[in-house]
């Protein structure tokens, strides 16, 4: 009996005693066939890999020009591991541990993709569908992306900087939720949630609801619409307005309401234009209107440009007179204030 064959090639081992001759078909030109076609990659197709390849065995297809080695498993079929070349497409995941790199260009980035381009409109990825000619989708290296209906149209929406701190838009924005802004753009609105009344005093006092927080060094247009009414019929309390506001600041306003001592019946009254520019102290001159026993409304609106100083702009109210009879400002009542500069 001869001697056990190899485990991976199957090369055959006469007897180690000596006992059997040299048989030169079986002994060598057969073994030296197997070592020649394990040599390397061994070509085949992809449909006629080898049936009982060894662990680590290598292949190349022919017909896909893709490479696998084989990890041992069984059954045979379904160990092949792809390994990637260049000359064929990669058909399967790539599956990097975590903190692992694909690194094209030799980026010193740390980044899990990190590429270095010759140019900033070096397209660094991109999105296509079969037949586009076009990129759907884009990020050049300098950020530049870009969006397209593909095909051989290019590109209708881009987001791009454009400058220090700047990024430009080129095309429409459809925002379906929130926007909001903490610079320039930025608009507060504030409504009441619950009446609120004073009786008797004549002493401004900040209103439970309507502020607004504005930044140092910065511009704010503002506008106030307060829904008021007094208790019963004397005429005699109305309202007066005022704002505090953050050291350093000018706040430049004027209010339409009814006339003070025009109201005295019902809601018919003379309407009252007041102007308060150039306000640098805190509370602000106040700007004072008629109230009745139905409902009425003013209107306050103005601009503030604030100092080195951030704070709050704070509508403050009171009686005009002091009066038993109470002056509510309704809910529903509001305030809006946006950063213009």
């Amino acid at each position: 009996m001869p001697d056990t064959p190899t485990s991976r090639l199957g090369l055959f081992k006469s007897l180690p005693d000596g006992s059997e001759l040299v048989n030169y078909t079986q002994d060598l030109g057969q073994n030296w066939d197997k070592i020649d076609l394990a040599a390397g990659f061994q070509a085949c197709t992809s449909t006629t890999r080898p049936s009982s390849p060894y662990n680590g065995k290598a292949i190349r297809e022919t017909d896909t020009a893709r490479t696998y080695l084989h990890n041992g498993s069984s059954p045979a079929s379904g160990g092949w591991v792809q390994i990637p070349n260049s000359a064929s497409t990669f058909n399967a995941d790539l599956n990097l541990t975590s903190g692992g790199q694909l690194i094209v260009g030799g980026s010193p980035s740390d980044a899990n993709l990190a590429v270095i381009n010759s140019t900033t409109s070096a397209t660094l990825i991109s999105g296509r569908l079969p037949g586009d000619t076009v990129s759907r989708w884009f990020v050049n290296t300098d950020g530049n992306t870009g969006w397209g209906p593909g095909g051989s149209t290019f590109a209708d929406v881009t987001l791009a900087r454009t400058g220090t701190a700047t990024l430009t838009l080129t095309g429409s924005l459809t925002v379906t939720g929130n926007l909001s802004a903490s610079g320039i753009g930025q608009k507060q609105f504030v409504r009441k949630t619950a009446d609120e009344t004073l009786t008797s005093n004549a002493t401004l006092q900040n209103d439970d609801h309507l502020s607004a927080a504005v930044a140092a060094n910065a511009t704010y247009t503002f506008e106030v619409v307060l829904f008021t009414i007094e208790a019963s019929g004397d005429f005699v309390g109305d309202i007066k307005t005022a704002f505090t506001i953050p050291a350093n600041s000018t706040l430049h306003m004027m209010g339409t309401g009814a006339h003070v001592t025009d109201l005295s019946s019902g809601t018919s009254s003379n309407a009252e234009w007041i102007g308060r520019p150039s306000q640098t102290t805190s509370p602000t001159q106040t700007l004072s209107y008629g109230v009745g026993t139905s409902q009425t409304a003013l209107v306050l609106k103005g601009i503030i440009i604030t100092g080195g100083t951030s704070g709050t702009l704070q509508l403050q109210w009171a009686q005009n007179v002091s009066d038993a009879s109470g002056l509510t400002i309704k809910a529903g009542s509001w305030m809006v204030a946006e950063r213009v500069a």
